[in-house]
């Protein structure tokens, strides 16, 4: 794998994250567009895409909306589900039903995890499985990073994960291929493990992390070949290219493998320094395929058939400054991508394709150094100039002051994901004339009390095939409330009148490597459903409560800003029991009181903090299982 390290820079506030991002100078293969909206400092607001700052924070119970709903449907110890790029990991089929897979493992990291496989659940269209059973593996052995497809020409379910040999079993920590797990029928039946694509030779590691998409009649596989280890001294180099990423194809109709682990033409040395997990992406619709390839040091390269992957044509949406095997020679810091790509086709077959800024320079030793403070997700549409290439995404200045207010210990080890921007991990779909696109991004306001931001799931769209976009970014997990760090959210590629996206939640930031972050590994984490009206989206509401609040709904508090003391102004529709939390933007809860038996009408609820410090301040009220959240201003 490549050796990739973290810039030293310690922003501790948002005018020094400024100062990092200050008088950014982009590759000149990068478009006017795009140089207009970047050139100038992110404090200038012409450079900041337009947000939607209204806090919608209501709730009833966990996961309950009008406009959303989320449920959980499993859980698992393994804090990672991808290293850059979104897996398929959820799928709406027809009659309201959906399926969805996810990394299981019922032990953490540091022990090995030999449990770890792929869980599944569905949603037969009246209610989920259990998520505690569905969160033991299908798979017939040790396996990881599931993708789940459907093939409506054979009626099956299939998810296709890679086999890594377990601790205590033969060839332990050798990987050797990918586990096709396939069924017919949707929910019930029995799930069929077979090792396909495995190595030839125990010696040499087979191939890992898999994307793979159904269309018509063939299943489209890309993935990559793992480096050498103990377990498999000998390394995968081809076309002078170590651990390389290929291509394979099985025809669903007579099952067989037509393609095996074939390299893509113009995936040569000079483009492309090594292989690496899951800095890639696939989509098939109709005859068309498309994959995009990108890393930190590699070209963002989208590859495209349109016979089912029998020919390929390359594009080079934005090529690396200097050949890949010269990257030591990159003295000055150059943008790039951060390995966190989605490509989609929309109804007439061309490709969308979304990736993550990042920023990086190499050292004479040839180890990579990166600069985390990117947040921007950019666009190019196939068919268009590779000089329309747009910023939509951004993890948005929910306050309005001009700059993203971040913790302290936002770029700290344990907030980060390998070497993702802020943000990040985009995935999208298409369906009739529109294209959504969610992405990962930290949440000003969101902090722990290290200083550390939590993550929520964002989403912008357009209506008309890429043309324009939606001038607000939704959150769409903001309603789930405070200090949980939703991310690695997947996109179902089909829907109904709901879009279906599934992710992990957990009060834990970070993860990956638990040496870094000693909370990674050693938790369950929740793995979510979450259904989004379209319609909701369209009109900007979501994340709203399950049912009418006839409860309570507050009216103000005043004075805002205040000095010590402040009224809740709340009107009860009937006498109860309430309670009213504080927190400051650290995540830290500064005040805490229940007032029982709260008269019917319009009460004052009287908040003493005292001596706090000026700044920010967020407040809940809840009652009878409804919680309101509203932010007020301490002088």
């Amino acid at each position: 794998m490549k050796r990739i390290f973290l810039l030293g820079f310690a922003f501790a506030s948002s005018a020094a994250f400024a100062q990092a991002q200050k008088n950014r100078v982009l590759p000149t293969n990068y478009n006017t567009a795009v140089n207009t909206v970047k050139k100038t400092t992110d404090t200038d607001k012409s450079s900041v895409v337009k947000i939607d700052n209204s806090k919608k924070l209501s709730t009833t119970s966990l996961g309950k909306g009008s406009y959303s709903k989320a449920t959980k449907i499993g859980e698992t110890m393994n804090n990672q589900q991808t290293n850059g790029s979104i897996y398929t990991r959820v799928y709406a089929h027809a009659g309201g039903k959906v399926s969805a897979t996810w990394t299981s493992a019922q032990e953490g990291i540091p022990s090995g995890s030999s449990s770890r496989g792929s869980g599944y659940n569905h949603f037969n269209g009246t209610s989920w499985g259990n998520p505690i059973q569905s969160s033991l593996r299908i798979d017939p052995e040790r396996t990881g990073f599931p993708n789940y497809t459907y093939s409506a020409t054979t009626n099956e379910e299939m998810i296709l994960s890679h086999i890594v040999k377990a601790s205590g079993t033969a060839n332990a920590g050798a990987a050797t291929g990918i586990m096709l797990n396939r069924k017919t029928g949707l929910g019930a039946g029995t799930w069929t493990g077979t090792a396909v694509l495995d190595s030839s030779n125990i010696l040499i590691p087979g191939i890992l992390w898999n994307r793979s998409v159904v269309s018509g009649n063939y299943l489209h596989v890309i993935a990559s070949f793992t480096d050498s280890g103990s377990a498999q001294p000998n390394s995968v180099t081809i076309n002078g290219i170590k651990s390389p990423q290929v291509y394979s194809r099985l025809n669903l109709t007579n099952n067989t493998w037509e393609v095996k682990k074939m390299i893509l033409p113009g995936y040569t040395k000079e483009r492309v320094f090594s292989g690496g997990s899951d800095n890639y992406a696939i989509d098939a619709k109709g005859s068309n395929v498309a994959i995009l390839f990108g890393g930190l040091t590699d070209d963002l390269t989208l590859y495209k058939s349109s016979d089912n992957g029998s020919n390929w044509t390359s594009t080079i949406i934005d090529s690396f400054p200097v050949p890949a095997f010269d990257r030591i020679k990159l003295i000055d810091t150059t943008y790039s991508n951060d390995g966190s790509l989605s490509v989609t086709l929309d109804k007439n077959g061309n490709a969308h394709c979304f990736w993550a800024l990042a920023r990086m320079i190499s050292s004479t030793s040839g180890s990579v150094n990166y600069y985390p403070g990117q947040n921007e997700i950019l666009y190019w549409k196939e068919g268009t100039s590779l000089d329309s290439i747009n910023v939509v995404g951004q993890s948005p200045d929910v306050d309005g002051n001009g700059n993203l207010d971040l913790g302290t210990s936002w770029n700290a080890a344990g907030t980060r994901y390998f070497s993702n921007s802020i943000a990040t991990m985009p995935h999208a779909m298409s369906v009739d004339n529109s294209i959504y696109m969610i992405f990962s991004g930290m949440t000003e306001g969101d902090v722990d009390a290290n200083g550390k931001n939590y993550r929520d799931v964002y989403l912008r769209y357009s209506s008309d095939l890429g043309t324009t976009w939606s001038t607000k970014i939704l959150n769409l997990t903001e309603f789930l409330g405070f200090n949980q760090e939703q991310v690695f959210a997947s996109i179902s590629p089909t829907s109904d009148e709901n879009l279906h996206l599934t992710f992990s939640q957990s009060n834990i930031i970070g993860g990956y490597d638990a040496t870094d972050n000693t909370d990674a590994g050693i938790t369950n984490y929740d793995i979510m459903h979450l259904s989004v009206p379209i319609a909701n989206i369209l009109i900007g509401n979501v994340g709203i409560i399950n049912a009418k609040n006839d409860v309570f709904n507050i009216v103000s508090n005043y004075p805002n800003p205040f000095k010590g003391i402040t009224n809740i102004e709340v009107n009860f529709a009937q006498s109860t029991n309430a309670t009213v939390k504080v927190i400051n933007v650290m995540g830290q809860e500064v005040y805490n009181q229940n007032f029982n038996k709260v008269a019917a009408g319009l009460n004052n609820l009287e908040i003493n903090l005292g001596n706090v410090a000026a700044g920010v301040y967020f407040y809940s009220i809840e009652a009878n299982g409804f919680k309101t959240t509203g932010k007020m201003i301490a002088e």
